[in-house]
């Protein structure tokens, strides 16, 4: 890179987009508190505009000379859900490397799984090397089975959970620090509104484990094929899957449809700031921002099956419903809506 490349630039990358992303908004809040929130720039595979992202970052503006630009995807990403085409990071590379820049300009480019046989990462690598003073290639890792715990606590400290609990909630979960908060954030409401000390076996009760993609599916075929959906839902029940979790999951599901389609009506789309608000994996909600046309057109379907899900699991908890028919009364909802 030449003496012309930003005065500032850093790589954001590894498989922690949980960590990530909370450093990255930390950056980006902390800019914004100094320069005005008309300083910060995102762009990605949603929203790039090569025009748009050369003027933001090589252009002085009328108001704004100081700037934060992310950009996702750069350098070449090869996960999925960040990665743009690779003809595209070579000339926007070129750019970055040769242009001469206006103001400060603060670059950070975001990448999970960075191809580091790509020219322009082995440029940031040799750059990061030589610059002693300063890491410029910002790596976050998985937590380790030692760090769960520590995570868990941090982020429950309200909830004083001891260590048996906090266990179980790691066993339930596993290591997806956006599973975890949102779990954590439904064991906060279950104290809040019910009293109930968090133990377990309310951690079996409330919490569901990882069968995300299972869900999205049936939730898919709910939405377009009830009979496939219905089948799908005695696979799920003949697999011995905890009612506990299917229902939280499809609950979860539709609740981030609905969600989705609340930001759509203000004219937000874009995935990673929704997930971001939300607080979920990024992936997952660009999943469901894919299908956005078809959530509009279902929208009055997904809020009843949502209604239906939250009547079933008060049925169950009021003794109304008998937990052993819950797959049936579920295959009922599916065929009534």
């Amino acid at each position: 890179m030449t003496e012309n490349t930003p005065k500032k630039i850093y790589l954001f990358t590894w498989e922690n987009v949980y960590t990530l992303n909370k450093e990255l908004k930390r950056w980006k809040d902390m800019f914004a508190e100094k320069n005005g929130i008309d300083s910060v720039f995102s762009f990605n595979r949603e929203n790039r505009d090569y025009g748009q992202i050369k003027q933001t970052i090589f252009s002085g503006g009328f108001f704004v000379t100081n700037k934060l630009v992310i950009l996702y995807g750069v350098p070449l990403d090869t996960e999925k859900s960040n990665a743009i085409k690779a003809d595209e990071i070579e000339k926007l590379a070129e750019d970055i490397m040769n242009y001469p820049l206006l103001g400060e300009v603060l670059l950070i480019c975001v990448s999970y799984k960075p191809d580091k046989r790509g020219r322009f990462y082995k440029r940031f690598d040799k750059l990061d090397k030589d610059n002693s003073s300063q890491k410029l290639i910002k790596t976050f890792a998985p937590l380790s089975e030692r760090e769960l715990p520590d995570f868990v606590k941090e982020t429950s400290k309200d909830l004083n959970l001891d260590s048996k609990v906090i266990q179980a909630l790691i066993h339930k979960v596993w290591n997806d620090q956006f599973r975890l908060e949102s779990e954590i954030d439904k064991l906060r409401y279950r104290k809040k509104y019910y009293n109930d000390e968090i133990t377990s076996k309310v951690v079996d009760e409330v919490c569901f484990g990882m069968i995300e993609e299972d869900i999205f599916q049936l939730l898919d075929l709910a939405l377009t094929d009830t009979k496939l959906a219905i089948k799908f839902v005695q696979w799920l029940q003949d697999d011995w899957l905890d009612r506990n979790a299917v229902n939280g999951s499809f609950a979860w599901g539709l609740r981030n449809y609905l969600f989705v389609l609340d930001y759509a009506d203000h004219w937000i789309t874009d995935s990673k700031q929704i997930a971001s608000e939300l607080k979920q994996n990024p992936r997952a909600i660009m999943n469901i921002t894919k299908k956005l046309s078809l959530l509009k057109e279902k929208r009055d379907l997904i809020q009843s099956l949502f209604k239906s899900i939250v009547d079933i699991d008060y049925g169950i908890k009021s003794g109304n419903v008998q937990p052993e028919s819950y797959f049936f009364t579920m295959k009922k909802v599916l065929l009534q809506n």
